[in-house]
């Protein structure tokens, strides 16, 4: 067996703790202290922890979570991880299968960025995989299989880098993490090292065996989204053509130029100048109540035009002293799209930091001189500027960045800060991120931002050679240029709106900017002339006079427009929603007239239509629900944003019905189904199955109340809630479909506990019963007073084991069969075992049991040299020389008068037969006939 240091018997001790403890570890005094310093922005080192040395041999604390261990009886070996030998949590995947590294969990300084580089080779050997999971707010994440950065450093045609890594794994605060690296271990790189980047990064410091402790952690499952997005769908692959090559429709291929601007005088002289863009993360979002979300953009600039605001480097708090790359500038008609990697938990606040520590990690980690991006933008659309130069860049031209191997120096790199897999950005990241691409296209002297031109990589890559070229999308994503899944499924379907976005944007810049140069005189008058003389600080001054609009007018104000008809009176529309309403054909869309204002819903804003309803969020942007829809229906009818708060997503279609997503819940729709709402606790557990893909399938009623608590139907099952939790009953399984059988919460209660396995079967606890589960006895409820007698009996594990048949009617009272006997009721008598193996049970059971004798009326009683029990329809005798039998009806009367088994007959040494028309019956002490 494999022996590990780290105090190795604390250490393992430390792993066999139950799963729920897992969250409630008592912190060592160092580390509330660094936690502490977290929280307030004290500096603290990077952590490194070495995996691997100069020759590619993993290091102890590499495979310190592996065990050595024989499998069968014969003499093979395999490694295990320590976890999977004792059996924690309920996930069934084994992190140490393949595993060539497989670290403990380990209990680290708080931090917000990480990720594993090496040295000698820019990528893994093609079998090699690593994968990353954290410990966040005391909750282990999943296993995430992590991807290839892909940026480097300068273009090189060698396509040498001088170290690899991965992408920048953001997380929400992590104090724990767990290394896996699978593949052969002669294939492992040389110098691999994870390095762990805290809120405020200051120096390095290398972790050693004795600065660090192993952590309780329960087995998790794998991220099936990483391992989707690094597929081999995605692997390397060149694709070349002669340097000299030219294409039909290819660009000049400039030259690096240098260019002295005055970073700190343009964004003096331009400020807040230019032009904000509506329905983009400007910071300049109004409600009708005039609060601005200023909080969402803290200490940002607009030089140079920028259609947003952006936070300035020295803004996120950029330690100038990493930089060793001077700025180059090219000329660059091009933008990638990235994502970095990680959990998407990070809170708002935690978003400038998330900037240092991805600096940190590729200006120093990485060895890039700067960090790659040129810009980055947060969940909620705010905008960060990454590369040194990026905002002074002259028109047409961009500062050179370490985004994109082999197309750094020609193009501009913005990255999501998230993962965005399955998850899609929020329509507010979308948003900037299309302005941004838009603004550097533009000064670009590009006008079609959704078509595609030639372009030369100036270095190579494991996908092009430099010079090969390319007929680029003008707004691409990463894996358009490189061997990657960057920027994720969901990331890189939403390009096509990130291009329509920046060609909204364009277009609006050169509209308003000709609006602005033209002075103009309006007439408000009427309804519309009301609501402005009550509003004009919200609304602004006329940018028109009315416009006829059947059947009604509207006019166009600085911060959006007023609508009037005589049905719905006087409105005005502005902001994000005016944004949305714009894209819903403002009112000669489905929508038509506003009939409210706008108005608070949940933690954004809504306003109601004569055709549906607009929510907006900050952090997922506006949204419009079209009434005659089934969702917008039941949205309305259930109360609309009021009750049900903004909507966060758009229908979106899946498998025979859709769903959209509210702040207060999910609507689900399918044609059978009709429309439900799944919420709470019970919207939980109905994630936890895999939503409307999973076992459960679609809603097929809304949430209602029980007794105790509450459930809801689904098309595969039911989802119980109560003080006692919240579980799944799926249909198919044993247990829920005699629960259904049975009548459901009304007779057998909520469920108490989830199944449970035990021994050879399964069993599950409610409020009124329990029901138990195997192959070979199927399904059947315990309780009532059958239940209390079947618990003192050892349950499942005692004598009796697993219940054969369900509870049924006997005689006077109640009985119920087990493998090892059975159990009888009655009001008047009490609760009796009668355990198979005895003589009476054996003779009970052989008769029939409690179908023909009925239930049980007392205990065995000794009488004599033998006992007996009595029961319904007779009575029960046994003695070792006589064995057991029933004595009942006109017998059993005979017997009673000659004094029972103290008489003369003594105990009876048959059982009753027929015997020339007459029952007869044998006693040692003769014969007696009926």
């Amino acid at each position: 067996m494999r022996l590990v240091s780290l105090a190795a018997g604390i250490a393992f001790a430390s792993l066999v703790v139950p799963q729920a403890a897992a969250t409630a570890a008592p912190q060592s005094s160092a580390q509330a202290a660094s936690q502490a310093a977290a929280s307030s922005g004290q500096e603290r080192p990077v952590q490194k922890i070495i995996l691997t040395r100069a020759q590619g041999e993993p290091t102890q604390l590499a495979q310190a979570g592996l065990e050595t261990v024989n499998i069968g009886s014969g003499h093979a070996l395999t490694r295990i991880s320590r976890a999977t030998l004792q059996g924690q949590g309920t996930s069934s995947f084994d992190p140490s299968q393949d595993a060539a590294i497989l670290t403990q969990p380990l209990s680290v300084d708080p931090f917000l960025v990480t990720g594993l580089s090496w040295s000698g080779k820019d990528s893994l050997a093609s079998g090699t995989q690593i994968y990353i999971r954290v410990r966040e707010r005391g909750e282990w994440s999943q296993w995430y299989l992590t991807d290839g950065d892909g940026g480097a450093g300068k273009d090189r045609v060698d396509g040498h880098n001088v170290r690899g890594g991965t992408d920048p794994f953001v997380t929400a605060g992590a104090d724990a993490i767990q290394v896996r690296v699978t593949g052969k271990e002669s294939d492992l790189p040389s110098d691999l090292e994870v390095a762990m980047v805290p809120e405020n990064p200051q120096g390095e410091t290398v972790l050693s065996e004795n600065d660090l402790n192993s952590v309780p952690a329960a087995n998790t499952d794998l991220n099936q989204d990483s391992v989707q997005e690094n597929s081999p769908s995605f692997a390397s692959q060149i694709e070349s053509s002669p340097a000299g090559q030219s294409g039909e429709g290819e660009e000049a291929d400039f030259s690096a130029q240098n260019t002295d601007v005055d970073q700190e005088a343009v964004e003096s002289d331009n400020a807040r100048s230019g032009v904000i863009i509506s329905g983009v993360g400007s910071g300049q979002a109004r409600g009708l109540n005039g609060t601005k979300l200023a909080r969402a953009f803290p200490a940002t600039v607009q030089p140079n035009g920028l259609p947003v605001a952006v936070t300035s480097r020295s803004g996120w708090g950029a330690d100038e002293s990493y930089l060793d790359w001077d700025p180059e500038y090219f000329t660059a008609s091009h933008v990638v799209v990235h994502h970095t990697a990680g959990t998407n938990n990070y809170t708002m606040d935690q978003s400038a930091s998330i900037v240092r520590g991805i600096y940190h990690y590729h200006a120093v980690t990485l060895d890039w001189g700067d960090i790659g991006y040129n810009f980055l933008v947060d969940k909620w659309g705010r905008a960060f500027e990454g590369r040194k130069g990026t905002l002074s860049s002259p028109a047409g031209k961009m500062v050179a960045g370490a985004h994109d191997q082999g197309f750094n120096s020609g193009t501009m790199g913005i990255s999501m800060m998230g993962t965005y897999q399955s998850e899609a950005p929020s329509q507010a990241t979308l948003n900037t991120v299309g302005a941004l691409a838009g603004w550097q296209l533009r000064r670009a002297g590009v006008t079609n931002m959704s078509e595609s031109a030639g372009f030369r990589p100036k270095g190579s890559n494991p996908k092009y050679r430099a010079g090969t070229y390319i007929n680029l999308a003008r707004i691409s994503g990463h894996r358009d240029t490189y061997p990657t899944s960057c920027p994720g499924d969901a990331g890189y379907s939403k390009l096509p709106a990130i291009r329509q976005i920046a060609q909204n944007a364009a277009q609006d810049f050169q509209s308003a900017s000709a609006a602005n140069n033209r002075p103009a005189s309006y007439t408000v008058k009427g309804a519309i002339w009301g609501l402005w003389n009550d509003s004009k600080s919200l609304m602004g001054n006329p940018k028109s006079n009315e416009e006829a609009s059947a059947p009604g007018v509207y006019q166009l104000f600085d911060r959006g427009t007023a609508y009037w008809t005589a049905q719905t009176d006087a409105h005005f529309v502005g902001g994000k929603i005016f944004v949305e309403y714009g894209n819903q054909r403002y009112e000669r869309g489905v929508l038509k007239f506003p009939t409210s204002n706008e108005y608070s819903a949940g933690s954004g804003r809504a306003q109601e239509f004569q055709g549906g309803t607009i929510t907006w969020t900050q952090n997922s942007g506006s949204h419009t629900l079209r009434y005659g829809t089934g969702i917008a229906n039941a949205f309305r009818e259930l109360g609309g944003a009021k009750v049900l708060g903004a909507a966060t997503s758009n229908e979106t279609r899946s498998g025979s019905g859709v769903f959209q997503v509210f702040e207060k819940g999910t609507a689900y729709w399918k044609a059978e189904n009709g429309t439900h709402f799944v919420r709470g606790r019970i919207f939980d557990k109905y994630g936890s199955t895999g939503y409307e893909r999973g076992s459960l399938g679609y809603p097929t009623s809304d949430e209602y109340a029980v007794a105790s608590g509450r459930a809801q139907e689904f098309e595969g099952g039911v989802i119980t809630t109560s003080n006692s939790g919240t579980y799944v009953l799926r249909y198919g399984t044993g247990i829920a479909n005699a629960y259904r059988d049975l009548g459901g919460a009304q007779v057998v209660g909520l469920p108490t506990t989830a199944e449970t396995p035990s021994g050879k079967g399964v069993f599950q606890v409610f409020e009124y019963g329990t029901a138990y589960w195997t192959a070979e006895g199927g399904t059947h409820f315990v309780r009532n007073g059958i239940f209390g007698a079947y618990g003192a009996s050892g349950y499942e594990r005692g004598f009796l084991g697993y219940p054969l048949s369900d509870e049924y009617s006997a005689g006077s009272g109640r009985a119920q069969e087990f493998e090892g006997g059975v159990i009888t009721w009655s009001s008047d008598s009490g609760t009796y075992v009668l355990r198979y193996g005895t003589g009476i049970a054996n003779a009970y059971r052989d008769l029939g049991g409690a179908k023909v004798l009925g239930v049980t009326r007392s205990a065995e009683t000794n009488s004599g040299k033998g006992v007996f029990q009595l029961f319904d329809k007779g009575t029960a005798y046994w003695s070792p020389t006589t064995g057991s039998h029933f004595v009942r009806g006109h017998i059993f009367e005979a017997y009673g008068r000659s004094g029972y088994e103290r008489g003369g007959y003594g105990y009876p040494t048959s059982d009753e037969f027929w015997s020339g028309g007459s029952r007869v019956q044998y006693f040692e002490g003769g014969r007696i006939a009926s």
